[in-house]
């Protein structure tokens, strides 16, 4: 039996569709806004009475305010929701007994202070409030079911891309302007390495990690095994656009 917290989000409706296919409607239990078995809010843990009490032999933990932000009310917003409903989440896998949970956590951990490519064993030092607030859940993670028959799987993902991916995503809004009108575009950052993971390659690795026997507490990055530099998937979407356009990159 499964339960995903956050189905109705990218990857979350993707990996619904998955586990249902392969397991059967009955198999999983979906924790979001739309299309879900039930929508309710996760900073109330009495709200967790109403979820199906069952023996869940994989929890899934997607829920979360995963947007970059610059504004200080939004990052203390994010890191408050974050901390709490994971807080909630963890609560409630302790009572039921879950047999493992996967955290979906960023590769916003890393920094320009980690070498590339990026590896596993690094020492990470977030340099942004989302890295931050997925590195302290996954220590607080480790540090919860340290001596718990509990398996706990941390995966570290990259950018994730495919249809109605999301709306604010980098290859997204990139796309966006190429289908503009406008002749002459404007890029940043032309040397920055982006690492992207379509999300049918993601939903099957996540299907593999369901059955997959592993140690009590692991880490693994998600991404592709090559990164891509910023100018390099400009120019590339210029080459197959319909009307070419004039790049322009500011640093």
């Amino acid at each position: 039996m499964f339960l995903i917290f956050g189905s109705s989000g990218f990857i979350g409706r993707y990996l619904r569709k998955a586990l249902i296919k392969k397991y059967g409607k009955n198999s999983t239990v979906c924790i979001g806004r739309k299309d879900s078995d039930l929508n309710i809010n996760l900073t109330n843990f009495n709200n967790f009475k109403k979820i199906p009490k069952k023996k869940y032999d994989c929890v899934y933990a997607l829920a979360a305010k995963s947007s970059f932000t610059t504004e200080r009310y939004k990052k203390i917003q994010q890191t408050r929701y974050n901390k709490t409903i994971m807080k909630n989440i963890i609560k409630f896998c302790k009572n039921n007994k879950v047999k493992k949970i996967i955290y979906f956590s960023s590769s916003a951990v890393y920094s320009n202070r980690n070498s590339i490519p990026f590896h596993e064993s690094q020492i990470v030092n977030p340099s942004n409030n989302l890295g931050m607030s997925k590195y302290k859940i996954e220590k607080n993670l480790k540090k919860e079911f340290l001596y718990s028959q509990t398996k706990i799987i941390i995966l570290r993902i990259f950018t994730v891309y495919g249809r109605n991916m999301r709306k604010n995503q980098f290859l997204n809004e990139a796309i966006k302007k190429f289908k503009s009108r406008k002749k002459k575009l404007i890029f940043y950052n032309k040397q920055t390495l982006r690492n992207f993971i379509h999300i049918d390659d993601l939903i099957n690795i996540l299907l593999k990690f369901t059955i997959l026997k592993i140690a009590n507490y692991t880490i693994y990055n998600v991404g592709s095994s090559k990164s891509i530099k910023v100018a390099s998937i400009i120019n590339y979407l210029n080459t197959i656009c319909k009307y070419k356009k004039k790049i322009i990159f500011k640093s």
